[in-house]
């Protein structure tokens, strides 16, 4: 027989007889950090209305699939913790 489930998918899972809880710090944790952003501040509101974003005149290479990542983490925390949708 198996034992009881500790984490699966991101998700760390707890049972006890009061139910099953499931938390997601580990996971937001380590996205933070593996996309360098856990020295952000939280703030209020993370944008501000009407704001007009520049052109890059260099044309700096990027590595599309980075930030491909980092939205699909972005997408996979906010489809499993609705309260994070406005936050994000």
């Amino acid at each position: 027989m198996m034992g009881k489930i500790s984490f699966f998918l991101g998700l760390q899972i707890s049972q006890s007889p009061r139910g099953i809880f499931i938390n997601q710090t580990k996971y937001a944790i380590e996205s933070l950090k593996k996309y360098g952003l856990e020295s952000c501040d939280p703030v209020d509101t993370l944008m501000v209305e009407k704001s007009k974003l520049d052109e890059d005149k260099e044309g700096k290479a990027i590595d599309p699939s980075h930030y491909r990542g980092m939205i699909g983490t972005l997408l996979y925390l906010i489809a499993s913790r609705p309260d994070l949708q406005f936050a994000i």
